[in-house]
């Protein structure tokens, strides 16, 4: 799906914390989305997903300018997910219930993605009970399974240990086959150089720089980027 941004803001009683004039997500590809604290890479990512209106402008969704025309289209990982109070495979396949999929497409979808984690022995958990990274898989897979045409990701990986990370990001680059478009905010530059197609730094709100992964990493134009990567003045 192709998601069109135009003079996109969002201001909080007079405190503008998004303010992109203009940015196209293309399909089949993963962006990653970087900045410092309070750059405006979750708001932009809520507002993509509906939970934020945009207090001026507009994002198109494959030209169709009504959320509600595409909602089905569209599932996120926020970044302080809400679990239910009940098993870890009942958290999972939520989505996939509220959507009235049948029994035995709902357990070979669940197989096809929990493979991923190994975590067969964590599925009668109940979600209260898990870890911090336990958690976050439960989250993922839970959005992940939906296979919507858009994966917004908020930090993903951040309660995630190192092998649980790497597997992470191979899901994340095994979703993007059949055009899907993957967003995803993260604070690790090493990640984004792992997964990404295309990189976005935000600062203030607005977008700073933009480009290929290759581009932006090894030669960044904004004197901030320049900075947060370390390649001097």
């Amino acid at each position: 799906m192709q998601i069109d941004i135009k003079n996109a803001c969002k201001a909080y009683e007079g405190n503008v914390v998004l303010n992109v004039a203009e940015f196209t997500f293309k399909p089949g590809k993963i962006y990653a989305i970087l900045g410092l604290n309070g750059s405006g890479k979750s708001t932009l990512l809520n507002c993509i997903a509906g939970i934020c209106n945009l207090s001026s402008g507009y994002i198109v969704y494959n030209e169709k300018f009504k959320l509600k025309d595409i909602r089905k289209s569209i599932s996120i990982v926020s970044q302080k997910p809400y679990l239910f109070n009940s098993s870890v495979r009942d958290n999972i396949v939520s989505g996939l219930r509220f959507r009235k999929m049948n029994v035995d497409d709902i357990n070979k979808r669940l197989t096809k993605y929990t493979n991923h984690f190994s975590i067969d022995k964590l599925l009668n958990k109940n979600c209260k009970k898990l870890s911090g990274g336990e958690g976050a898989k439960a989250a993922m897979l839970r959005t992940i399974v939906l296979e919507t045409d858009v994966v917004l990701l908020d930090e993903p990986t951040a309660a995630m240990d190192v092998e649980s990370t790497l597997e992470a990001e191979k899901l994340i680059k095994s979703i993007v086959s059949g055009n899907k478009t993957v967003i995803m905010v993260t604070h690790d530059l090493y990640q984004a150089e792992r997964v990404a197609d295309y990189v976005i730094f935000m600062d203030k709100g607005k977008i700073i720089e933009h480009g290929t992964k290759e581009k932006v990493f090894k030669y960044p134009e904004h004197p901030l980027v320049r900075t947060i990567l370390n390649r001097g003045n």
